[in-house]
Parts: structure tokens; sequence; C-alpha cells
């Protein structure tokens, strides 16, 4: 069983999954200094929420002109993957896999440094990209 809390290395965002008592488990994510991010994780809905959002944050520390590209969705019975993705004009696209980190066994989140364009995360074959 994976931690139902963690801090993200990158970004310092806390993460923690909540419900008990028969209410439906939801992800908050706090930046840590502004308004928490909430999430309900309706079991009926788990196959749609592959992809919950994508955030351009700043690092917790380090330089300031440093920009981390995080995401996060419910984690799927299958493996999956999580590539983020920068378009440049006139050149190939630049793609960065990333390892994600489980929580609860719910829940993946995914940290990359870097300004990104979009997210695409695959399970087999199925894919599902969100935009940055």
């Amino acid at each position: 069983m994976t931690p139902d809390a963690t801090t993200l290395p990158m970004t310092g965002w806390t993460a923690r999954l909540h419900g008990q008592n028969g209410h439906p488990p939801r992800l908050e994510l706090d930046p840590g200094g502004g308004s928490p991010i909430t999430y309900n994780l309706l079991p009926q809905a788990s196959s749609g929420q592959l992809v919950l959002g994508a955030h351009h944050a700043r690092p917790s520390s380090g330089p300031v002109s440093t920009v981390v590209t995080l995401a996060y969705g419910v984690t799927p019975k299958s493996p999956l993957t999580v590539t983020f993705v920068r378009y440049r004009p006139w050149r190939p696209a630049g793609r960065h896999r990333a390892q994600p980190i489980l929580l609860g066994d719910r829940v993946w989140l995914a940290e990359c440094t870097g300004l990104f364009d979009e997210v695409q995360v695959s399970t087999g074959d199925h894919t599902v990209t969100r935009l940055l």
C-alpha cells in the first residue's frame, strides 16, 4: 500500500487523500501559501479521471526563474506512462517521460522541470492528453 500523503520533491506541494466513514475519497493538493485544490474521486467516474489536472509552478526552493510542470490523475488498473511535451516552432517537440508517484493506490502525481505545453498519459492502447 502506498502512503496517503506526500510532499512533492520539486514543487514542494503537499498531496493528501481524505475520505472515511462512507464519504468518497478526495484528493487535496496544497501549494503552500495559496488555496488548496480539491477533487472528489468518485468510483463510477474513475475511468474518465485518468488526468485530473496539470499546472506550472515555481519550486519551493532553488532559483526563482525555474518552472516545474505538475500533473496528476486517478491511477488506472494497468500500468501508466506519463510524458510531458513541449512544442517548438520549426523544431521537433521536446518530450520527457516522468516516473509517477503513487498516492494511496488511487492517485498518481508527476513533476518535470521545465515549461511544457501538454501532458500525455497512456495505459496500453488508451492515451489522454491535457493541455496546459
